[in-house]
């Protein structure tokens, strides 16, 4: 592999974000953890913070109060004047404790816990291809954890999120797990996922170069597909058996991809540009008032720059 290598400053902070949904706790419980418990998540190259990104969701197990707090990150409501919407404060609150977003003084490494009742199993979820830091993360990981492991693109469908403040932001999507509740398979695999996160980064800190690599299994977010719905905009069916907990599986014409409550099969009609396409959060509980049944994806591989660390004020 002929790439070369990209210099990236070494890592001062890592923020780990559980709560930023109320309902998903799965981050929530281990944020509380490793406050009491913080052996698990320190690393003697850099400072790791713990946060609840919506506290006032947690305290009510609900996804957000007024809003989603994961798309308040955009330029207008963070600089919006005394917004009235808590998740909106809560915003502009988080930017100014970490941010600014997209400034010097930025946050280095953002990681954002979440989960998703989709049969997703482990993914991240990836603001920007070309960030080469996060890109030989997901390798890491993927390469360590010895379970499937996908990265869910969103660079061309961007939902600014509470992780968009850090220099280097990553979601990690781990599911299937109801809202409101734990599950011990999920929430143990999470806890590796952040481990192997951290370790990653102590390791580019004191000096590991990571080899220009290849990272498979991307999907590429392209299109939200909505439920059939009647002329009163109600549903009007519900994800085909057989798509249902099949994420991340090709999509073929033809395909049945709903029911309708007449027991209709409505079946995937394909694309125009005969590209490839795959599935992701498919019935996914959140996305329903946001009018999402699932993703359509591409699946693609990237070949990804060598990384070493750039500034020498980190301690071996």
């Amino acid at each position: 592999m002929s790439l070369e290598y990209s210099s990236v400053d070494s890592v001062k902070k890592v923020l780990v974000y559980g709560g930023t949904h109320g309902n998903e706790l799965s981050g929530v419980y281990l944020i509380k953890h490793w406050k009491k418990h913080p052996v698990f998540i320190k690393r003697s190259s850099f400072e790791t913070i713990l946060d609840e990104a919506n506290p006032a969701a947690v305290k009510l197990c609900k996804r957000y109060v007024d809003t989603d707090l994961n798309r308040c990150f955009t330029d207008q409501i963070l600089s919006e004047s005394n917004p009235s919407e808590y998740e909106k404060q809560r915003a502009q609150q988080l930017n100014a404790q970490y941010g600014p977003k997209k400034s010097p003084s930025a946050i280095d490494f953002i990681i954002d816990l979440h989960n998703t009742t989709a049969n997703n199993g482990v993914s991240f979820v990836v603001e920007d291809s070309a960030d080469i830091f996060i890109m030989q993360s997901c390798a890491y990981v993927q390469a360590n954890l010895g379970a499937p492991c996908r990265v869910f693109l969103i660079e061309d469908n961007p939902y600014y999120t509470v992780r968009s403040v850090g220099k280097h932001p990553l979601g990690v999507e781990i599911g299937p797990q109801s809202h409101g509740i734990l599950r011990a398979d999920v929430t143990l695999t999470m806890k590796r996922v952040v481990a192997l996160l951290l370790d990653f980064a102590h390791l580019f800190n004191t000096g590991h170069e990571f080899p220009p690599t290849r990272v498979d299994d991307i999907f590429r977010a392209k299109e939200r597909v909505d439920f059939p719905r009647d002329a009163q905009d109600d549903l009007n069916g519900v994800i085909h058996p057989s798509l249902q907990d099949n994420d991340w599986s090709r999509l073929n014409p033809g395909d049945p991809i709903f029911l309708t409550f007449d027991e209709e099969v409505i079946t995937w009609p394909g694309v125009a540009n005969d590209n490839e396409m795959h599935v992701a959060f498919v019935n996914e509980a959140a996305y329903y008032e946001k009018n999402l049944a699932f993703w359509l994806c591409t699946r693609e591989s990237k070949q990804v720059a060598g990384l070493r660390r750039g500034a020498t004020d980190v301690e071996k």
